[in-house]
Parts: structure tokens; C-alpha cells; sequence
């Protein structure tokens, strides 16, 4: 016997309005929501990024990486509603093969980074091949306890206990000041 072929309907995607109610209607019913956007920064992901109370941008400490974090925070800048919501984290910091120093990075987007994740790709990599939450596969690992302080400090609206920031003032001179960053 050949199996049923799977029919997919076509339905017209969700408008801004309609997200909104229902992460409201998440928000209701849930105590946390983790919402994870496309990269397009469509009308959609704009929409669930202003409901949100925090926008975790994620980079690492590699020029791609931080060149498109410049260009992110430079559209968010230009976002009333979201500048203030931002906090960039630093994930897999002490990855062997970076080019990048964080004081270096820090000079470059200009801005405080929020939380720092260490890399151990090994430890992570095995989690998610096993299909077994971080917290139960490796809760001592050094990554488990940032990522627990990560989301305990967002659920209470804490910063991080050690703030890496830049100046006060802004650098003088930046690695992408090309792009027409502030």
C-alpha cells in the first residue's frame, strides 16, 4: 500500500493585526514568549518585535557578523519603538578561530553588550543530537549556568552583573564608520 500524499493548504499569511492579537492572546495564557524572527525584518517580525518587552540580537565576534549587527542596530535606531528594546548578546565568545577581540567588537557597534555566552559547541551540539534540553544534558557546563543567568536576568529586567560597555562617549573612529552608522 503507497502512502497518502501529504495536501498542504494555501492560506494567505497572517497580517501585522492579526499577530498582534495573538501573542496577545499568548501572552495571557503564558508567562514567557520566545519569539524568533526571520532575518527580513518583515511587516510580521516588526509587528511581534513591538510586542515584545526585550530583543535579543545575537552576534558573534566575526566581521559578518558584526558588520550586519551595525546595519541591524542602524535600522532599529531609526525605530522609535524598538531602539530601546534592544540588547546585544555575544554568543560562542572564546571560539578559537576569532579574529575579532571583544573590546575591539564593543568599538565597533558601539553600544553595551548585554550577556556574553561562551562557546562549547560540543556540549550543544551533543544536546540538540540527542534531542535532550541543555539543563538536563549538561546542567554544570559552563554555557548551561549563562544561559539560566541569561533568562533570569531578562525575566526580572536585571543587566548583567559585570556590563561590558564602551565609553561614555561614543568612539572617535569606527571599524564600519563606511556605512554611515551614528
Amino acid at each position: 500500500m503507497l502512502p497518502r500524499p501529504v495536501h498542504m493548504e494555501v492560506r494567505p499569511p497572517f497580517t501585522p493585526d492579526e499577530l498582534r492579537r495573538v501573542i496577545a492572546l499568548l501572552k495571557a495564557t503564558f508567562t514567557h514568549l520566545v519569539i524568533d524572527v526571520s532575518k527580513s525584518f518583515n511587516a510580521l517580525d516588526i509587528a511581534a518585535m513591538e510586542a515584545s518587552d526585550s530583543i535579543l540580537l545575537v552576534t558573534q565576534l566575526d566581521l559578518p557578523c558584526l558588520r550586519n549587527v551595525v546595519r541591524v542596530l542602524q535600522f532599529f535606531d531609526q525605530q522609535e519603538t524598538l531602539a530601546e528594546k534592544i540588547k546585544v548578546v555575544v554568543n560562542r565568545l572564546g571560539l578559537q578561530d576569532t579574529q575579532i577581540s571583544l573590546s575591539k567588537a564593543l568599538e565597533t557597534i558601539g553600544r553595551q553588550v548585554y550577556w556574553q555566552i561562551p562557546n562549547d559547541y560540543g556540549t550543544m551540539v551533543e544536546s540538540r543530537n540527542n534531542g535532550v534540553p541543555l539543563l538536563t544534558y549538561a546542567p554544570k557546563a559552563r554555557l548551561t549556568k549563562e544561559i539560566e543567568r541569561l533568562a533570569t536576568a531578562l525575566d526580572t529586567g536585571a543587566a548583567a552583573d559585570k556590563p561590558i560597555s564602551v565609553d561614555e562617549q561614543k568612539p572617535k573612529k569606527r571599524l564600519f564608520s563606511f556605512l554611515g552608522s551614528k
